[in-house]
């Protein structure tokens, strides 16, 4: 095509590919972020918040009871909450309209657990859930249709049948044609299932444990595939194409893992340090690189910002460390208990007991606060893990899903 003899072929499809990079860059598909490490690649956010924080543009209290995140992608955002005896998968648009609620699995018979734990995901146009039963379902994210779904943790035998106290808390990973679960037993430690039809694909070999409160991780090296994950007394390596387990070793943390290339971050948890671990090109050996002494908050997990690793602790604050030492740079001791994502060169902070939305940028090896404001709405504990999309904040708490416009004007 051409206009007063000037060629716009090549503009308009560098401009369709920008737009593309950019809204991919929008997305966060699944629990922890786009990589599952806590790091959005946003941009044009806003860098202050005004004193009473960043305006609200909607609140629902519908999406049910739960710890767990958000899923946003096309425009779309995903939730599971436990309404009476069942655990819905919610899909709103972004100004916050309910277009659809599915139940994910069967009825609970009994008043334990009475909130979901998993964060969906999304993979093209599906939406995967897991119970804290351990059936797995699969909805279009449109429409909300079930194209399957099925109480997986028993068809695998997860170890007796005996659920992990606190029930699963596992977000599901799609990997290609891949839907990977871990429900452990006395035949198999890892599955992968057909994401579209549910049937099974690979079992990886059974090493006699039970499911851990751990979301696998896709490790990428040299074009190869790896899964990681922890269940109760090991870590593993599993091979994404065979699900043969390339490697296993007594687990370290077996929390929220933070994986930087070859690299795996243990947060230290129950009193424990993390540590920095590294394995050979083949996968096949770790070696501790090395060990701090922050005893960590197990449920907010470790972020990498600005070449540094931050992590929250128990109750002495944020630390931030240095990553090729485990020395620890500096403490920010006003701030505990709280999960942590990184955007657009920023830190969010999301505390548990005060209720506070917290904002850093790095100042040399410190951590600045730059924002903060409390969150009124929700009850119950505030754990679930924070979001951003579109340049919006999801901030969870119990039944109340909130957002908030960051976008820079």
């Amino acid at each position: 095509m051409k206009t007063h003899g000037f060629t716009v072929g090549p503009v308009v499809i560098g401009l369709v590919c920008l737009l593309s990079v950019n809204n991919t860059f929008a997305q966060w598909p699944q629990w922890r972020g786009p990589m599952r490490d806590g790091i959005s690649k946003e941009t044009n956010l806003l860098k202050v918040w005004p004193a009473e924080g960043p305006k609200l543009i909607w609140s629902v209290d519908t999406v049910g009871d739960g710890f767990s995140s958000t899923a946003i992608q096309d425009g779309m955002v995903y939730t599971t909450g436990k309404r009476d005896s069942v655990e819905i998968l919610t899909a709103l648009d972004l100004n916050g309209n309910v277009k659809w609620q599915k139940i994910i699995g069967r009825a609970s018979q009994e008043k334990d657990w009475p909130q979901s734990r998993c964060t969906p995901t999304v993979y093209k146009n599906k939406v995967y859930a897991i119970t804290v039963y351990g059936d797995v379902a699969c909805f279009d994210s449109k429409s909300g249709n079930i194209d399957w779904q099925m109480p997986a943790f028993e068809k695998f035998e997860g170890k007796g049948y005996n659920l992990p106290q606190g029930g699963i808390a596992e977000s599901p990973l799609v990997i290609d044609d891949k839907l990977i679960f871990t429900p452990c037993g006395n035949t198999t430690t890892m599955v992968a299932l057909n994401r579209l039809t549910g049937e099974t694909i690979w079992k990886s070999e059974s090493i006699q444990d039970t499911t851990n409160y751990t979301s696998p991780v896709l490790i990428s090296v040299n074009n190869k595939k790896t899964i990681f994950t922890s269940t109760k007394k090991y870590d593993l390596l599993v091979d994404c194409k065979t699900g043969q387990i390339i490697w296993k070793d007594r687990t370290i943390s077996g929390m929220i893992p933070l994986v930087n290339k070859n690299e795996i971050y243990y947060t230290g948890a129950y009193k424990k340090g993390g540590t920095l671990c590294s394995w050979n090109d083949e996968w096949s050996k770790r070696s501790v690189l090395w060990e701090d002494t922050v005893s960590a908050n197990s449920i907010g997990g470790a972020v990498l910002f600005k070449d540094k690793i931050v992590v929250s602790g128990n109750s002495k604050g944020l630390f931030c460390i240095d990553l090729k030492t485990g020395k620890a740079l500096s403490q920010y001791e006003k701030i505990n208990y709280c999960n942590l994502i990184v955007a657009d060169n920023l830190l969010y902070c999301y505390e548990d007991k005060m209720g506070r939305v917290s904002l850093f940028k790095m100042n040399g090896n410190d951590l600045e606060l730059v924002s903060s404001f409390k969150i009124t709405l929700g009850t119950g504990p505030r754990v679930s893990h924070l979001a951003i999309s579109d340049g919006i904040l999801f901030v969870r708490r119990g039944k109340v899903l909130m957002a908030y416009n960051i976008k820079q004007q």
